[in-house]
């Protein structure tokens, strides 16, 4: 009996004409099927997942990055403004009110 033959047996459910040997290979086609399949939805699902992440990181990066760009912005100005003498550059002005001379 070919595989053809023993896929239309078991699917009538009739099983009479399928011996053990036949219907072991039967169970192990469809487990090693089903494993497969569960294996290739797993890579999927892991694939997206990391997409995602790798999304929401890189996402969160360049706000940050924009948001110390904006403070560092900020306080040059108000540095600049505020606290440096004249003539006197931003980062000197910041080195010397931090007390680092």
């Amino acid at each position: 009996m070919d595989n053809k033959e023993m896929e239309m047996k078991a699917r009538e459910h009739d099983m009479t004409a399928i011996d053990a040997e036949g219907a072991e290979e039967v169970v192990q086609a469809a487990a090693e099927g089903a494993v497969s399949g569960y294996k290739k939805i797993e890579n999927a699902v892991v694939d997206g997942y990391k997409k995602i992440e790798n999304g929401v990181v890189e996402g969160y990066k360049k706000i940050e990055t924009g948001v110390v760009e904006g403070f560092e912005k900020v306080t040059d100005k108000c540095v600049e403004k505020l606290f440096a003498k004249e003539g006197e550059s931003v980062e000197d002005a910041k080195k010397r009110l931090s007390g680092d001379n």
